[in-house]
């Protein structure tokens, strides 16, 4: 048996762990076994995981206490103690959570950050390294091919955006959706897009031969088009900070000039995303945008509930006798509109996208964080999105938590920071797009909840585990 473990090993583990590249990107969220009290459910890509990870215990319990003397696992175990006690204080003494639901989601994080581990153990050699990238853009094309299917070959959609769609149901885009490929969401598709154009955006640089630069490009491009799709605000702009990040760390800095013209024509050319920005600038920052819904005169209701539809009419007729509105585009507007909100259907939404960050989830964040400023409130006590992770994890597992999770992020990148100054070839193309990469995961996490969305944490822990290996254990010169 211990020579069948030791064969399995190291001839075929790491093709185990390179399966989960693929399987975790492109297995849509298909619920398994649900969970009473959210609509969370196990999937088939927990099993997948926890297989990975019971083989690797079986594997490598006997280094567990070498890698118990790095910083960089002793920070992992930190952390994870820690929310465990946060977790027993919110038991205990706040009483803010089902014990079940923060349990779950405590399990979850060791869950995700456990690909980490694997990785940074398994990965052996820079050939590994090249096929995962391979496998994980062949993943990525697929990807892409099946967005542009459900934008016009309705191809159906897994999504969990709701309780009601996250039953497995089958959905098909509506002419007003935004493209999720195979993930449960677009603002979850839009963040692998990020990963995948920062890295592809410094790898370019790495290759020579013009058939190697002609299907990283066309690569590139194609999903810098399905990232315009999706019209995510946030990883656009992520995605060019990381990029430009990417060129000034490989010497190229003049293509940050041609960078922002081909974003400005992509936001010329797709209209719901230049709407969106539009938008944000317009109704966000600058207060004003289009026509407001607003009360006539002679009409008397409580601003706060939802308006009548003879109410509603009254108000559409005025505001169209004003010139504010068309009459043909009355029946797009939002039926649940209230007083004071834009009538235009994507203002309305990007309004209301700021105002339930603004006055809704951060401030819960906040109020869990002063209640408890060390420990926080435990997992799942905010609910299932807080839309900054920053203040999630502040409002989760206090400062000391949040502390304990930067520190894993220090030990890393003080670490690839350090390598990346004295390598050259593959090695520094491959590290400055995770660096990259992550720095442009990083500004989305501050407007979506990413270290919680499984597809995406997932391959972020995978591939800094990746990076690690490549930076502790083996140098190829």
């Amino acid at each position: 048996m211990e020579k069948f473990l030791s064969v399995f090993k190291e001839k075929y583990y790491f093709y185990l762990v390179l399966i989960l590249v693929v399987f975790i990107p492109i297995y849509p969220k298909l619920p398994l076994i649900g969970v009473g009290g959210t609509y969370v459910s196990i999937r088939a890509e927990d099993f997948f995981i926890f297989l990975t990870g019971l083989l690797w215990f079986v594997f490598y319990y006997k280094d567990l206490r070498k890698y118990l003397k790095q910083p960089i696992y002793q920070a992992f175990i930190l952390f994870w103690s820690i929310g465990l006690l946060s977790l027993i204080s919110a038991f205990t003494i706040t009483y803010f959570i089902q014990p079940h639901l923060g349990i779950l989601h405590w399990l979850r994080r060791i869950e995700y950050m456990s690909l980490f581990i694997i990785a940074a153990t398994t990965i052996k050699s820079v050939d590994q390294i090249k096929l995962i990238l391979k496998v994980f853009l062949a993943a990525t094309v697929f990807i892409i091919l099946y967005g542009f299917g459900q934008q016009w070959l309705n191809f159906p959609v897994i999504s969990t955006t709701n309780r009601e769609f996250s039953k497995g149901l089958i959905l098909f885009l509506t002419p007003e959706a935004r493209v999720n490929s195979t993930f449960a969401g677009h603002y979850d598709l839009a963040a692998y897009l990020t990963v995948v154009l920062v890295i592809l955006s410094s790898l370019f640089f790495f290759y020579k031969s013009l058939r190697s630069k002609l299907i990283v490009g066309s690569i590139g491009l194609l999903s810098f088009v399905l990232l315009g799709m999706t019209a995510a605000r946030a990883s656009f702009a992520a995605v060019l900070a990381g990029i430009a990040l990417s060129f000034w760390l490989n010497q190229k800095k003049m293509l940050i000039i041609v960078l922002f013209v081909l974003a400005l024509s992509t936001v010329a050319v797709i209209p719901d995303l230049r709407h969106r920005l539009v938008a944000t600038i317009t109704v966000n920052l600058l207060g004003g945008g289009g026509p407001k819904y607003t009360l006539p005169e002679g009409v008397s209701v409580d601003p706060s509930k939802r308006l009548t539809e003879e109410e509603r009419v009254k108000v559409l007729e005025q505001v169209v006798s004003t010139g504010g509105y068309s009459t043909e585009n009355i029946a797009t507007v939002a039926s649940d509109i209230a007083p004071g909100e834009p009538i235009n259907s994507t203002e309305l939404g990007v309004y209301r996208s700021y105002g339930i960050r603004l006055d809704v989830e951060w401030p819960r964040a906040l109020r869990a964080f002063y209640k408890n400023p060390f420990l926080g409130t435990g997992y799942s006590s905010l609910s299932i999105a807080t839309d900054n992770d920053i203040l999630r994890s502040l409002g989760e597992v206090g400062l000391l938590g949040t502390l304990a999770l930067f520190l894993i992020f220090w030990i890393l990148f003080k670490n690839f920071w350090k390598f990346l100054r004295k390598s050259q070839g593959f090695e520094r193309f491959y590290i400055v797009g995770i660096i990259c990469s992550v720095f442009g995961l990083l500004l989305t996490s501050l407007f979506i909840d990413l270290f919680e969305a499984s597809k995406i944490a997932t391959l972020m822990w995978f591939f800094l585990g990746v990076t690690w290996a490549m930076v502790r254990n083996y140098r190829d010169d």
